[in-house]
């Protein structure tokens, strides 16, 4: 499984969803309200950082001319909580529109130095995604989402973030771990190379192994629950579990 195994998938439809729940958690939330799964930051603060992310991706695509972020019109803050909103609606909306109206095929700006547009598009659709949850658990449960979608986002850390923030000097991995979703399709090995680390999309035994929905799975390898918090929700860890917190403590995200 990988993104282009999932041509046809309608990341542009998932982002439109995941923005307007992302916005209802916000406003529900309240602009001072604090994020516990973004330390130091409130709602207006992930609001901010939304609009921000958005905003360059869109001036990427949009200026020929840009060669980094930094060539791009600084975007100025909103004043308060209700026009962060707008400033973050407006902006939501651009980007969907624009995203719409690219092939998957077309090449793109993006910070891993260049891809499609359908890495953009499964890129901000995760972004919104794992913010959604943030907003959600700054003032309740966090509701339900797609578990293709978190599977899908799953392998997307995996492969695009491991290899760029796994910090093997400090956090040796110290056993192979094994992944499972339990409710969709999503099997992944990441075990110890002389590299650091290596992902395959597999079935194996690992020196452990979390099994659970695709949801628990995904909030956790992005630091959002503890492992102990989805093994109360669902989730199962199976043989050694310091190789587990070996993988996640280095993993920087």
């Amino acid at each position: 499984m990988s993104y282009l195994d999932f041509v046809g998938t309608d990341f542009v439809g998932a982002l439109r969803d995941e923005n307007a729940r992302f916005a209802e958690a916000a406003e529900r939330s309240g602009g001072t309200a604090p994020v516990a799964t973004c330390p130091g930051w409130s709602i207006d603060d992930l609001v901010f950082h939304m609009v921000k992310v958005q905003n360059m991706f869109h001036g990427m695509i949009s200026t020929p001319s840009a060669q980094s972020p930094k060539d791009l019109p600084r975007i100025e803050r909103a004043s308060n909580s209700a026009d962060l909103l707008g400033q973050f609606h407006a902006g939501a909306q651009r980007l969907e529109n624009l995203l719409a109206g690219l092939d998957d095929g077309d090449a793109v700006w993006t910070f891993t130095g260049g891809d499609i547009a359908l890495w953009v598009k499964r890129r901000q659709a995760q972004e919104a995604l794992v913010h959604r949850f943030d907003a959600e658990s700054a003032s309740g449960d966090v509701s339900h989402a797609d578990a293709a979608l978190c599977a899908d986002g799953v392998d997307e850390l995996l492969h695009v973030f491991l290899p760029l923030r796994f910090d093997t000097e400090k956090y040796p991995m110290v056993g192979s771990v094994h992944l499972h979703c339990t409710d969709t399709d999503g099997e992944w090995m990441i075990a110890p190379s002389s590299s650091g680390v290596v992902v395959s999309r597999e079935h194996a035994k690992g020196d452990v192994a979390l099994r659970g929905p695709a949801q628990l799975l995904l909030r956790v390898m992005w630091h959002r629950i503890s492992v102990d918090d989805a093994m109360a929700g669902g989730a199962e860890v199976f043989g050694s579990r310091a190789a587990l917190d070996a993988l996640l403590g280095g993993l920087v995200v």
